[in-house]
């Protein structure tokens, strides 16, 4: 299986990425307008090497494969610093998160080409495509309101009351980071490898 792989980066002989799980986000700044901005730093999620892949389809002709995980439960702490208008409710806070999703599924879009060297057609990523689908989701931000803690309560339970809200504008940025790392980790672990070794006719 290659969940052990994916949290310690190691796939073999000459084969070494950085780990995915945990998961590292130094620093996200979301800013979208006065409705909503929020910098995130120290950003962990762990549990991603726990998936389940629930469907993968081969696309021959354009080179790539269509792959649907579930990552059953996946734990996100870190730092924040929110302004953002929740249900009549301006919530503004600093301090750290803790947010639990459960049961939410990846969606990959994974297409690669072949580059040609010295002789040989060597396997290649492009950037991976991928989107989260949310379902069971609970924040607890700490320090909302400067840490009243009536109105923490009551910012918490705003937001959890409909927490795709917030995780609908966090989620692009996520997508972003993540694309970026699983190229540069999908293209280490097939690195000097050709079609005919990883896809044998």
């Amino acid at each position: 299986m290659i969940r052990p792989n994916i949290a310690s980066g190691d796939y073999g002989p000459g084969r070494k990425a950085p780990g995915l799980d945990p998961y590292p986000i130094a620093q996200m700044k979301i800013d979208h307008g006065a409705s909503f901005k929020c910098n995130l730093d120290d950003v962990v999620i762990e549990g991603v090497s726990k998936f389940e892949i629930k469907k993968i389809r081969q696309n021959i002709p354009e080179k790539g494969f269509n792959i649907t995980v579930r990552l059953p439960t996946t734990f996100v702490h870190g730092k924040y610093d929110l302004n953002m208008n929740i249900l009549l409710l301006q919530l503004t806070g600093k301090g750290p998160f803790n947010l639990t999703l459960e049961n939410t599924l990846v969606n990959f879009k994974i297409r690669y080409f072949l580059e040609p060297k010295d002789g040989k057609e060597y396997f290649k990523f492009h950037p991976i495509d991928l989107r989260f689908k949310f379902d069971k989701a609970q924040f607890y931000l700490k320090n909302l309101f400067n840490g009243d803690p009536t109105l923490e309560q009551i910012g918490n339970q705003a937001i959890n009351a409909n927490p795709h809200i917030l995780l609908e504008e966090v989620r692009p940025s996520m997508e972003a980071h993540l694309k970026k790392s699983l190229t540069a980790v999908a293209n280490k672990v097939v690195e000097n490898s050709t079609e005919q070794e990883l896809l044998p006719p």
